[in-house]
């Protein structure tokens, strides 16, 4: 794993194991990698991961079962598509919009484009 210096590795392990849970690739009642295992894996401090883990517990993602490890929590999937979906409508399509405005392309050719995706 190649980490970005424009945000902290706990938020980007963590931006990691959400991502794996809105996709699918982490589902709903699964156990996950134990700290120092996740730790071992990205080769980064078991306390790096332990805040990761912290900050998906807080927002309800992950739930831990004292004794037995951590897991994704129901309905965590629909929670993290949500504010995945709310991120995109709010910053990265208004960024598109004005960067396709700059370049002058129009919303025609942006459908279009969207629609030969659809069909590949």
């Amino acid at each position: 794993m190649e980490w970005r210096a424009d945000q902290p590795i706990y938020r980007q392990i963590a931006e990691v194991i959400a991502s794996r849970i809105a996709d699918s690739s982490l589902l709903e009642g699964t156990s996950i990698p134990s700290v120092r295992q996740l730790a071992s894996d990205f080769r980064v401090n078991h306390l790096t991961v332990n805040k990761a883990y912290q900050s998906l517990i807080e927002e309800e993602v992950l739930c831990t079962k004292r004794g037995v490890g951590v897991f994704v929590c129901e309905g965590a999937q629909a929670k993290l598509q949500q504010s995945l979906r709310r991120t995109f409508f709010e910053v990265d399509l208004p960024y598109i919009y004005y960067k396709a405005q700059r370049l002058g392309i129009n919303s025609r050719q942006l459908c279009d484009r969207f629609a030969q995706w659809e069909q590949e």
